[in-house]
């Protein structure tokens, strides 16, 4: 016969089986993030979603695609989204508004883009372009602003010498350069991945991709942070922790983007998530590197706009517990 201790102790550990039972979920805060470009960045993104790590840290995460960086931080600064994944650009821009904006995480520590055109193109570098149709994804993009940037450092003049025009994202900029309404356009690094499969249709006029840049990273203003604290580090938290499971894991990577690009064969899809693991920030951290880069090449577009510190850009504390 059972002693009663043993089933006093059998009867507790039911009640309190019970009692989890019922008790309500964590609540969860809704997190809005507006995309500026879908590309291999959001892998850690969407990496943390499928593991469940925001909802592990209170958070439900909206995703919204935008066309351009440029409508996604209007959004942002409007209120209608509570992070914008774009270029680090836009933290100049909003100081600038008196609007205090920061990168909560790093997705990239590199420049996205390239300038592409159609490979029988007789384009050999940005000065042979001039007087011909330039595609960016936006006005106030990082494309925009590279793209100005690059123009006046040969001496001539973005506006007058070229002809600056919005070709959109993903496959509206492949559409615009195929059907020749733009003579070259500034491709994103997964998209330009996926143009590169067709052998001897396009090539690379000018390429950014190896400069050190904040081209793509969770932005957020100050007071997102200040009135929700626990979101936001929790949101940074569950990216870092994503990153990690990244590094140590080299067949998550390609399991994640294949969902997140279905249409992309698999050699397709190890490529790309190897590109995002490697051009990723350590930890989301920013550094002062990008930082400078960040300076010179949206300054030099606009010297109306004042430098910022990496202090002002980036807080490392909210990637601590």
């Amino acid at each position: 016969m059972k002693s009663t201790s043993h089933m006093i102790l059998k009867a507790l550990g039911l009640a309190a089986t019970l009692l989890v039972a019922t008790l309500p979920a964590k609540a969860q805060t809704k997190v809005t993030g507006g995309v500026a470009a879908f590309n291999e960045a959001l892998l850690p993104v969407f990496t943390a979603k499928e593991k469940g790590y925001f909802e592990a840290e209170g958070i439900t995460l909206e995703l919204v695609d935008f066309k351009g960086g440029g409508p996604a931080v209007q959004a942002l600064a409007a209120g209608s989204i509570d992070i914008c994944f774009c270029a680090a650009d836009h933290v100049i821009r909003l100081r600038a508004r008196s609007m205090p904006a920061l990168v909560l995480v790093g997705l990239d520590e590199f420049h996205s883009y390239a300038l592409v055109s159609k490979a029988g193109a007789p384009f050999t570098d940005l000065a042979s372009l001039k007087g011909k149709k330039i595609g960016i994804t936006a006005p106030g993009s990082l494309t925009d602003n590279t793209i100005r940037s690059s123009i006046k450092a040969l001496g001539l003049n973005p506006d007058r010498d070229f002809e600056i025009t919005s070709g959109g994202v993903g496959a509206t900029m492949q559409a615009a350069i195929d059907s020749d309404r733009i003579d070259a356009g500034l491709v994103i690094v997964t998209d330009l991945a996926n143009m590169m499969q067709k052998k001897g249709t396009y090539k690379v006029v000018v390429d950014y991709r190896s400069t050190p840049y904040p081209s793509f990273d969770a932005l957020v203003l100050e007071k997102f942070v200040k009135a929700k604290p626990k979101a936001a580090k929790g949101f940074a938290k569950a990216v870092v922790k994503a990153m990690g499971d990244l590094q140590a894991d080299p067949q998550l990577g390609p399991k994640i983007l294949a969902g997140m690009f279905p249409n992309f064969p698999p050699e397709l899809a190890a490529e790309v998530a190897k590109s995002a693991i490697a051009r990723a920030p350590k930890g989301g951290v920013v550094s002062a590197a990008s930082i400078e880069s960040l300076n010179k090449i949206v300054l030099s577009s606009d010297d109306t706009l004042k430098a910022i510190t990496l202090e002002e850009a980036f807080d490392p504390s909210l990637l601590k517990d």
